[in-house]
């Protein structure tokens, strides 16, 4: 069977953008902006009903690390980072020191004192432990594996306590990376997977699925493959996937407007139904 979903974090719809600019100016309180949010939350849920997967959409926290960089001790939200080679950005993780627990994190509040709005039934995307501290910086003297290690541990425990998590390891752009990390990922115990940047046609056995955002013969059951494109406004138009096969986004659908990445969601859906119609 053909199974399809897509990564979070998602794009902001128009509405809940022009709102938090209000919010900003002081022209509407924090409980309308949470009433916008929980509104835009569940217009993208509802968009996604007929996928395997319905993902978070994530929109009230502003970027994958923040929830984290809130909420630790020894880590802060550093400055505006061009997020790789795109128009988005992100708060640069900052460690003063080897991360410790402050409390349960995506209990904790955002930038607007609003609660990190999420449903533990979806999927859910957190940061890959290696994506979050090579993202980052630290003082000279932390050793970059430990830190890793103690980014896992913390990760790891919050994930513990949701049913099903994407891990998102952009930066994990070579098989082999992916292959150092074994030892790390090994201790998840939950369900999920990761998603990486890797267009190798080439695979390993892991802990965990993992994408390749390129399309391979005979897919293994670990791999998802990313072939739905984030970085362009086409939308596609696959005409046969072989049944079997896992497929998603090459990326969060944040980097889309809202529209477009509607359309690409409602793609995804077609396909299922004519792949479903054919079965």
């Amino acid at each position: 069977m053909l199974k399809a979903f897509v990564s979070g974090i998602f794009p902001r719809q128009d509405e809940l953008i022009g709102a938090i600019n209000r919010y900003e100016k002081r022209k509407i309180g924090s409980e309308e902006l949470l009433n916008i949010f929980n509104r835009c939350e569940e217009e993208w849920i509802r968009i996604q009903e007929g996928l395997t997967w319905i993902s978070e959409p994530s929109l009230a926290w502003n970027d994958i690390f923040r929830p984290f960089t809130l909420n630790l001790k020894n880590i802060e939200a550093g400055p505006l980072t061009r997020y790789l080679e795109t128009n988005t950005f992100y708060r640069r993780p900052v460690f003063k020191g080897y991360p410790e627990r402050n409390g349960d994190i995506l209990e904790g509040r955002n930038e607007y004192g609003l609660p990190y709005i999420y449903r533990r039934d979806l999927k859910i995307i957190l940061p890959g432990p290696y994506s979050f501290v090579r993202s980052g910086e630290y003082p000279i003297g932390i050793d970059e594996m430990k830190l890793i290690e103690k980014m896992s541990y913390i990760i790891f425990d919050e994930a513990s306590k949701l049913r099903f998590i994407e891990f998102k390891e952009p930066l994990i752009d070579d098989i082999k990376i992916l292959k150092s990390l074994e030892d790390i990922y090994s201790t998840f115990s939950g369900e999920g997977y990761i998603s990486t940047s890797i267009y190798e046609r080439a695979y390993i056995d892991f802990p965990l699925p993992y994408t390749l955002n390129v399309s391979i013969d005979n897919t293994p059951e670990n791999i998802i493959l990313g072939i739905f494109d984030v970085f362009s406004t086409r939308v596609e138009n696959f005409v046969s996937i072989p049944d079997g096969l896992k497929i998603t986004t090459n990326e969060s659908l944040e980097f889309l407007p809202f529209i477009i990445a509607r359309e690409k969601v409602r793609a995804m859906k077609k396909l299922l139904e004519v792949h479903q119609d054919v079965l």
